[in-house]
Order: structure tokens, then sequence, then C-alpha cells
């Protein structure tokens, strides 16, 4: 991650963690919004690129490839939830291949059980579009 980029996290109120037994550097940052979280992962080996997520009670991730944690971070500011949710809808042609969003909506098998926790967060309608919008 550059200089520039990191400034730029940083000033969106997003920080970086270490493992308390380790002290190694966790590869992302992230900015808690209460139920929700966006957390923007640098490394590309587990995901092919660079990822940003939108986190749903530290379990449901919905990953959109590339750096969109300036966005997210706006929406959820300006609008919270519905915000990211309408980020996230508008640009489903970047979903991460390991996104949790089809499983989160029943989509696809929902081996995890997601499909509580992201009801709970961002509700049915918001549910319904990101299906919508992934088929």
């Amino acid at each position: 991650m550059n200089a520039s980029t990191l400034t730029t996290l940083q000033s969106l109120g997003m920080t970086g963690s270490a493992c308390p037994v380790t002290k190694v550097l966790a590869p992302n940052v992230a900015r808690s919004f209460g139920e929700f979280s966006i957390s923007y992962n640098r490394l590309t080996s587990d995901y092919g690129c660079d990822t940003t997520a939108l986190v749903l009670r530290g379990r449901v991730f919905l990953v959109l490839n590339g750096n969109h944690a300036e966005q997210l971070c706006a929406a959820a500011s300006a609008i919270g939830i519905q915000g990211c949710v309408d980020y996230f809808v508008e640009n489903i042609a970047q979903a991460n291949v390991r996104s949790e969003h089809l499983m989160a909506t029943g989509i696809t098998s929902d081996t995890f059980e997601l499909l509580g926790t992201t009801l709970g967060v961002i509700g049915q309608d918001n549910i319904d579009r990101i299906a919508k919008a992934a088929t």
C-alpha cells in the first residue's frame, strides 16, 4: 500500500489491528459503524486483488474487488447501512467471487447460515435488491 492510499484510509477513520498473540499486523484496515463495518484488504493472495468488504455483524462479507473504502465510508456516514447497500447493488458487477452475497441472500446454499444476520442488519427489501442485481 502506498503512502497516499494509507493517508486516505486513515483520513476516513480506518485503522489496522494486530494479532494479540503474535503482534503481526492484519493485512486490512477497517472502520466500524456499529452493526456493520467497512474493511479494505490490500493483499491479493486470498481474493486475487485488493478488496473492500461491507461486513455485517462481523460475520457476513459482501466483497467488492478494488478499493471502494472512500465511497462506502461516505455512504455509511451520510445514509448508514442503506447507503452501503445502495453502493454494493450499483457495483455488483465488481463483486469478488468469494463474496458471501449469494449465500446471504439465499441464491446459493447458505452453508454458514448468513441469511438471518443479513436480514437483521439490512432487511428483506435490501436482500431482495441484492439478489435481483446478482441474477
